[in-house]
């Protein structure tokens, strides 16, 4: 054999030597990665909390330890309740459950009109139907949807008597939305607009005399400072758990597709934990000494038609497409 095709053979060995070895080195698992996973809820013990723990520790497991969640609290970071979703957009955090996202997200607030949606039932079918919507928005952002939770039915506290709709006029309630600012005006209230994490100081100072909440969320969390409960709802919370986008597209589809599991189970495990704790938590504070007062027909009946023409104004204000949409959800729910 001549050197020179002995020359070639070696090169041609050395080459495919190579190639092997890039291959095994491209094939080696990354190093672990830790995202940030920021929440509004100040209390580790709360079950949204718990729930987006939940997800962390699944993903961390399913991964094989190739992705951590670090999960902050309200307030443990210095980013304000609404602006988790411009955090998550701008990749200071890679993931937030936010609750707060109407400043972002205008056409989620469908879902948060006051006296549209008064059920459970009416509430899931309006979020099937806002989905796709929310879906865009966030998408115009750098931003997921992933899954979402909802609290029980919102309802009126106060540390002052509060037992009607009446009673509401001249307080000043602590609201999560414009349009839930909206409910209180309309009958004679002064909307206030504060953190979660801000909450217990401002009631404390009487800088708010009340809060819309369920019992299961800021009822439990900031009854001390509550003396009445008014059970009419003008709406559900509802929290997005998103996710940067381009943080989520680096994760191979495999790590991909767990995220997106670990966040729908954890959601739904959040919301059933949520629901199934609100009865048992709203007798136990009665046993307390809060007094809980069931809305009257009457009331209801009265807050739904105050609230109609203002959905139609919300949505006329918004877009063509939250007009849409709020005409899909109507029909959904029979309004």
């Amino acid at each position: 054999m001549s050197r020179t095709v002995k020359g070639i053979l070696r090169h041609a060995t050395g080459a495919a030597v190579a190639m092997a070895l890039g291959t095994a080195l491209c094939a080696t698992p990354s190093a672990a990665e830790t995202w940030k996973f920021y929440t509004y809820s100040p209390q580790a013990t709360h079950p949204n909390v718990m729930g987006m723990q939940r997800m962390a520790d699944a993903i961390e497991e399913a991964t094989g330890g190739k992705l951590k969640l670090k999960v902050n609290v309200g307030g443990s970071l210095p980013i304000s309740s609404t602006d988790i979703a411009q955090a998550v957009a701008d990749n200071i955090v890679q993931i937030g459950a936010d609750g707060f996202f109407l400043g972002n997200i205008r056409i989620g607030g469908v879902l948060r009109l006051p006296m549209l949606l008064n059920s459970r039932q009416d509430y899931a079918k309006a979020a099937a139907v806002m989905e796709p919507y929310i879906d865009e928005a966030l998408a115009e952002q750098g931003v997921t949807l992933l899954a979402q939770y909802v609290y029980p039915l919102q309802s009126a506290w106060s540390a002052k008597p509060l037992a009607s709709l009446a009673d509401m006029e001249g307080q000043k309630m602590r609201v999560t939305s414009p349009e839930q600012a909206e409910f209180v005006q309309r009958f004679g209230g002064v909307p206030v607009t504060i953190g979660a994490p801000e909450v217990a100081p401002s009631l404390q100072r009487g800088v708010v005399d009340g809060v819309f909440t369920a019992s299961a969320g800021g009822g439990r969390i900031w009854s001390e400072m509550l003396k009445s409960n008014y059970r009419l709802g003008p709406n559900y919370f509802n929290s997005l758990v998103i996710v940067n986008t381009r943080a989520l597209e680096r994760l191979s589809p495999e790590d991909q597709a767990i995220v997106r599991k670990a966040a729908a189970e954890a959601a739904a495990w959040t919301s059933e934990q949520l629901q199934t704790s609100e009865a048992e938590i709203t007798a136990e504070l009665a046993a307390k000494g809060m007094t809980i007062t069931e809305a009257s027909p009457a009331d209801v009946e009265k807050a739904v038609a105050k609230m109609q023409d203002y959905w139609v104004e919300w949505a006329k204000g918004v877009s063509p497409k939250a007009e849409e949409a709020l005409a899909k959800v109507r029909a959904a729910v029979g309004h």
